[in-house]
């Protein structure tokens, strides 16, 4: 296919001036950190440092007002919802596991909560534990194709159908749902639906509209959207922040204690027990700052784009199984005939290319399609041309036997 010109990203990112010799295809994981992000944590230790609890003097109520207010607002912006419905977390795996621990006092012996076989672990385990000190029934819809159906997902909603939650992208097939049009359908045979989405592969290069959507929670992790590590928010709709219960306890979540009971603070706060990751926080505020800058909606642009070349190029390679091809979503997941992934991958990290072999915590996927390992190579923006080029070349160069070269 034709090669349109690409704005060079890689200059904004220390990685790749650090890494001159690899090929960084695992953003589905991680994805990596413009300069912006790394200086402002940098200047928060250097020059902040303190605690936003603190509030006590006018140099530290700078700190509470950037993090507690500002900064709050900005991803509420970011998100389309109001500052009050964001929560922070450490990222997507507690804010589902926020969700699922604190609805069971809502879920009943009848009651069904609705997940898919392609779901990441981090959205099937929470509920498995649950559910061993509750009693309700998790269903799961077995998807043996490759993509969910979305309207599949809608005819498995029934009157007791208490909770759906899903991914709307996939971080291994990269399938993409419309939440908008899942949420309108089932709120139409279940009006009391308890509606989830797991949005963590989804905020590297989808706009969310949260207004839109009309769901009652969301996850998503800083670290995917080009942010650190270790941080991330619920969305909690506003109907649900008295109702529902918080599962981290102790300083500054609470309003008063006395020696026989506590109340907790208002929402917001009464969910984010303990010092918040401060840095983090700030880091994230520079993240959003830098994709807006760029466009969301350009991000996407390039991101179609760029799996478009990499379709183009691996389904020529011969004897290998790509298994999401024309899918618009930034992963490539593959195998070569009789040969494990884990090797495939080893094979391609010899090489200088950074995937990642395995299910990638979409543990159920292996149950539905037969497959019970991939390799999946997976891009963002920052990506190009030679990158997808550098794999290519590696896969058609491959022969049985070369995934050992290094090994014995």
């Amino acid at each position: 296919m034709a090669k349109i010109k690409l704005t060079n990203y890689k200059k904004d990112f220390p990685w790749f001036n650090n890494n001159k010799n690899y090929t960084y295809l695992d953003s589905a994981a991680t994805a990596l950190k413009p300069k912006c992000v790394i200086d402002a944590i940098v200047d928060y230790y250097s020059n902040a440092g303190t605690n936003p609890h603190n509030t006590d003097s006018s140099f530290s109520y700078n700190i509470y007002k950037n993090v507690e207010v500002d900064i709050r607002a900005k991803l509420a912006n970011y998100f389309k919802c109001e500052p009050s419905e964001i929560i922070y977390t450490s990222g997507a795996t507690e804010s589902l596991c926020l969700f699922a621990f604190g609805l069971t006092k809502f879920l009943n012996k009848n009651d069904e909560v609705l997940l898919t076989s392609h779901e990441h672990t981090s959205n099937i385990i929470p509920w498995l534990q649950a559910n061993k000190q509750h009693d309700f029934k998790i269903k799961i819809i077995d998807f043996k194709e490759s993509i969910p159906n979305e309207q599949k997902i809608i005819n498995s909603v029934s009157k007791n159908t208490k909770v759906l939650s899903f991914c709307n992208v996939s971080n291994l097939y990269g399938y993409e749902l419309n939440v908008a049009k899942i949420s309108k359908a089932v709120r139409k045979i279940n009006k009391n639906i308890i509606i989830i989405v797991d949005a963590a592969q989804a905020v590297s290069h989808h706009s969310i509209n949260l207004k839109s959507w009309n769901v009652d929670f969301m996850a998503v992790s800083a670290h995917k959207m080009f942010g650190p590590t270790g941080i991330g928010c619920a969305y909690i709709n506003k109907k649900w922040l008295d109702k529902l219960d918080p599962i981290k306890l102790g300083g500054s979540m609470n309003a008063e204690v006395t020696k026989e009971n506590f109340t907790y603070a208002q929402a917001p706060y009464k969910f984010e027990g303990g010092t918040l990751n401060i840095s983090g926080i700030i880091g994230w505020a520079a993240a959003i700052d830098y994709i807006n800058k760029i466009g969301i909606d350009n991000i996407n642009k390039r991101i179609k784009l760029l799996k478009s070349y990499a379709d183009s190029k691996l389904k020529t390679i011969k004897n290998l199984n790509y298994y999401n091809l024309s899918i618009p979503a930034p992963t490539m997941i593959f195998n070569f005939k009789n040969v494990h992934s884990q090797d495939l991958a080893s094979y391609l990290g010899n090489k200088n290319i950074i995937v990642r072999s395995g299910l990638s915590c979409s543990k159920l996927i292996g149950c539905s399609t037969g497959i019970d390992s991939y390799v999946r190579a997976s891009l963002a923006f920052y990506n190009d041309y030679q990158d997808i080029d550098n794999l290519y070349n590696a896969l058609k160069k491959f022969k049985k036997g070369d995934e050992l070269d290094h090994v014995l």
